[in-house]
């Protein structure tokens, strides 16, 4: 059995329109906060990750229940 969260709707919501617009979001990761650029919201296996371009300009994907806005 997964420990996967599901995100709310609010924050999917927020994730495509910075996604659509291109614009940068804080987040907290790993209990740090972080700047990131939201590129993707997708689902895999039923877990939705979020891919997006961290603090030192890689590419990451993460599961967005490991993000907390």
């Amino acid at each position: 059995m997964s420990d996967y969260q599901r995100i709310s709707c609010e924050a999917h919501s927020l994730y495509e329109l910075a996604i659509i617009r291109s614009q940068s979001m804080q987040v907290i990761i790993n209990g740090n906060a972080q700047t990131i650029q939201p590129k993707d919201i997708m689902t895999k296996s039923g877990i939705e990750y979020l891919v997006f371009i961290d603090e030192n300009n890689v590419l990451q994907e993460l599961r967005a229940d490991k993000i907390t806005l």
